[in-house]
């Protein structure tokens, strides 16, 4: 039996930063503690990824890119991974261990191995999808607000918004 999970995140796409930042941070109360930019080849364009953390620790993602121009989530371009919950395993091996699981139960996942964290892809009955992952950093030890604002604030510059 694989080890267990627990929730790091929930992940969205969003297409105006400007009013998810001012809802979450004035209104929600959350702390913006992370954001990267980068690209990815699956979506084929660049990405912003801000989380937030609510009072009581549960993160909240929301991606952000050029290419999103569609409505959703019907939408049949939108990346199969935007919309998801993130479930963290404690190493990369329980990983493993779970996709052997996963194999058993004949369940059909996506794997992806970026260098930095090995990510299985699975949707359940309902087709809620769901990311288990170990990273290589203790769970939220990314956190940095200052540093979090700086890539935010970069991106909005970039993008002309």
């Amino acid at each position: 039996m694989p080890a267990p999970v627990s929730v790091d995140h929930l992940a969205f796409p969003t297409r105006d930063l400007a009013a998810t930042d001012d809802f979450y941070s004035r209104v929600l109360k959350a702390r913006l503690v992370h954001a990267e930019s980068g690209y990815s080849p699956s979506w084929k364009s660049d990405y912003l990824l801000i989380t937030f953390a609510l009072s009581d620790g549960t993160r909240l993602s929301f991606f952000d890119w050029p290419a999103d121009t569609g409505p959703y989530p019907d939408d049949p371009d939108m990346p199969d991974d935007v919309f998801h919950i993130g479930l963290r395993c404690d190493a990369p091996r329980d990983v493993i261990a779970w996709q052997n699981h996963l194999f058993q139960h004949k369940v059909v996942y996506h794997n992806e191995d970026d260098g930095k964290s090995r990510r299985l892809f699975i949707r359940d009955p309902n087709g809620i999808r769901f990311e288990i992952f170990a990273a290589d950093q203790p769970k939220y030890s990314n956190d940095h607000e200052d540093r979090a604002r700086a890539v935010y604030e970069e991106w909005q510059k970039i993008a002309n918004r």
